[in-house]
């Protein structure tokens, strides 16, 4: 089932789905990421793959190929996903 992930930190005009984008494509995964009234981000991904998932969240909080993001992801929020894919950034 799609995953529905809501990043929380410094992750608004910094870069932050440029970023998620980059390691999303390092792990085959389609989604898109979207800037968040209250300052997260949403990520929508079309996976159910849970090892492929937990390996996608901790590239985004230790940042091991060293993309370029200027934030600080401090927490990750994921739930199973039902609903139409979209978004403002389309990966």
């Amino acid at each position: 089932m799609p995953k529905k992930l809501i990043l929380r930190g410094r992750v608004q005009g910094v870069g932050c789905r440029q970023y998620c984008k980059s390691y999303a494509e390092d792990f085959g995964i389609s989604g898109s990421a979207t800037n968040k009234a209250d300052g997260s981000v949403e990520l929508l991904l079309n996976t159910d793959d849970e090892a492929l998932l937990k390996n996608f969240k901790s590239a985004l909080l230790s940042n091991p190929r060293n993309y370029l993001f200027w934030g600080r992801i401090t927490e990750i929020k994921s739930e199973d996903y039902r609903g139409r894919f979209g978004g403002d950034y389309v990966f």
